[in-house]
């Protein structure tokens, strides 16, 4: 693999918490984000019994839509950066996303963690950078800016939002934020 195949597949992004979702919409069409699409998505990470991929700070993770397609990501580790969160993500797209997951099931994978989210996503063409919008059935609403540093930036800046509402922290943390809070897990999924 050339250096230039590895940087494409470097997943660098920023999340910042946000609670008014229709006014941060407002703000990316009118700073000249495009709607790509909007979708309920289905998270099932997937590990050993004894974690060994977790270990290594790898995720195996199939992402199954509202079609029944999926994709399959394994993310390697984080590089240690405090302000972006960066690491090699690979992804093969699938016709049948649970059928992945029953795959991985019989191969000796179990899921670890289901997580539910609707996702939003906006484009800034010019900065080749996405905009994510999820809403979690009871951890609240997120942002994720994903693309270059430098086009991170320039987006952050044309959304009129301030960097240090940013961070380069996991879902997880939040997750554990919410328990530390209210003295249990949140709810993850959209099932009853």
């Amino acid at each position: 693999m050339s250096n230039a195949e590895f940087l494409s597949n470097m997943e660098v992004e920023v999340k910042a918490k946000i609670d008014n979702i229709r006014g941060v919409k407002r703000k990316i069409l009118a700073s000249g984000g495009s709607f790509i699409s909007r979708n309920l998505i289905r998270d099932f990470s997937l590990d050993f019994e004894d974690r060994r991929l977790q270990e290594r700070d790898y995720v195996l993770r199939v992402r199954v839509f509202e079609d029944g397609k999926g994709v399959i990501t394994f993310k390697g580790p984080r590089k240690v950066d405090k302000q972006y969160k960066i690491r090699e993500e690979l992804e093969v797209h699938v016709n049948n996303g649970m059928n992945a997951v029953k795959i991985f099931e019989r191969l000796g994978f179990r899921v670890i963690f289901r997580i539910d989210r609707i996702r939003e996503i906006y484009e800034f063409k010019d900065e080749k950078v996405q905009v994510m919008l999820d809403v979690f059935p009871e951890i609240g609403a997120f942002m994720e800016v994903e693309g270059n540093k430098k086009g991170i930036e320039e987006v952050i800046k044309k959304l009129g939002m301030k960097r240090e509402e940013f961070t380069a922290l996991t879902l997880r943390h939040y997750i554990e934020d919410y328990k530390n809070r209210f003295g249990r897990v949140p709810k993850l999924t959209f099932d009853d």
